[in-house]
């Protein structure tokens, strides 16, 4: 059995090979957990600035409304899980940036690869994107 870090690579090979399904470009940039947290970052100091005419964000905003966005991509919101304020405008700044930015994140990867791989490993891939397993080495 591949390991868990295997599984992303073949995630992304499948990206590689069928990236005329993803994108409309082949230079198409995978962003990573750090490329996606700072683009949302970017995407909420900029709602900010619209708002309020200040393009800052405190860090703790940050995180909340990162964990957010990984449990409402995926789709594993709960009834008490209470969205961050102006959560639809950031979701729509966020997405705006991806695609302007030519950029897909990873959970985007995995949702349109879950019909060329196999579920469980599409499963197991979200499930660590929530933090809810660990990599192990």
């Amino acid at each position: 059995m591949a390991t868990f870090q295997q599984k992303i690579i073949n995630m992304i090979k499948c990206f590689r090979r069928q990236w005329c399904l993803f994108s409309y470009s082949e230079r198409t940039t995978v962003c990573g957990a750090d490329c996606m947290m700072m683009a949302l970052q970017l995407s909420m100091a900029e709602v900010n600035k619209q708002l309020h005419g200040d393009f800052t964000v405190s860090l703790s905003d940050v995180v909340e409304t990162w964990k957010y966005l990984l449990h409402d991509k995926l789709g594993l919101t709960y009834e008490n899980m209470e969205a961050p304020e102006n959560y639809a405008d950031i979701k729509k700044a966020y997405d705006s940036f991806l695609k302007r930015s030519n950029m897909l994140d990873l959970i985007d990867i995995c949702q349109q690869c879950h019909t060329l791989i196999p579920k469980s490993e599409i499963e197991e891939i979200s499930h660590f994107f929530c933090g809810e397993e660990s990599l192990v080495l």
